[in-house]
């Protein structure tokens, strides 16, 4: 599901990652550090449905390694400060990295951004607490149609990020963290869709852990609708779209 990308420059910080003390309240920037040589490594499951003509969903599932460096810094036209992240992939842990986009991310005292796959995000906030909210696909266009498997969807409707949870700590995979911060970036449920994104960040380390159900069904258009329209799970009655679990496996 990789799709093209386009920087997209924006007004950031001017100085690189520094280190905060626990009693600065910037200490939250810490879930969204940016240094030079910073790299994380993942693994990515994914399965993608696909509805054909003839009847019938076919899910495809893959797993996908990735390093996700950052190489370099770069100004934009207005002289702010942006770091260059290669993503890189594999198939498996075996075979060497091939790099397969180019991405940037930013971060000022009020915001932290990342652009990828052509669009921007406004991924976290400064400061938060539980009550936090705001929109961070406000430069995104919510109709946009992205192409899953032939299919078309629009997966970025409704969307409303939130703190979920705040300076906890967790357990991830082989992971210990001492403080997390989750952000749900949609969690919505319909007769046809389901939304939902989650993304768990790490102090010092950055994005730890992402969820995606980004999924779409006619199977409750039906005449009449089925029995089980609003129980049957959506594992099983999506028809086009992907779910995506991605988890740390390396940090530096």
């Amino acid at each position: 599901m990789t799709l093209a990308l386009c920087i997209v420059f924006w007004r950031c910080a001017k100085q690189p990652e520094q280190p905060f003390s626990p009693a600065d309240p910037a200490n939250q920037h810490s879930y969204y550090p940016l240094s030079i040589g910073k790299w994380i490594e993942y693994t990515v499951d994914s399965v993608r449905y696909d509805f054909a003509s003839t009847g019938g969903t076919s899910r495809d599932s893959l797993r996908t390694w990735v390093r996700e460096e950052i190489r370099d810094t770069f100004t934009d036209n207005a002289g702010q400060l942006l770091f260059r992240i290669e993503r890189f992939e594999r198939q498996s842990d075996t075979l060497p990295w091939q790099l397969k986009q180019v991405l940037a991310a930013g971060r000022s005292n009020t915001q932290a951004i990342r652009t990828e796959n052509n669009l921007r995000f406004l991924k976290l906030v400064f400061p938060v607490n539980r009550s936090t909210r705001w929109n961070g696909n406000l430069w995104i266009d919510p109709y946009l149609e992205i192409e899953v498997a032939g299919e078309r969807i629009r997966p970025f409707t409704n969307w409303q990020y939130k703190i979920d949870e705040l300076d906890i700590p967790a357990q991830i995979d082989a992971f210990t963290f001492d403080s997390v911060l989750v952000v749900t970036e949609v969690d919505q449920t319909n007769a046809i869709e389901r939304r939902l994104s989650r993304s768990t960040y790490a102090k010092h380390i950055g994005l730890v852990q992402r969820e995606q159900w980004i999924l779409d069904s006619q199977y409750c258009n039906q005449v009449p609708p089925p029995a089980d329209c609003l129980t049957k799970p959506w594992t099983e009655k999506a028809e086009t779209g992907y779910i995506l679990q991605q988890i740390i496996t390396g940090h530096n």
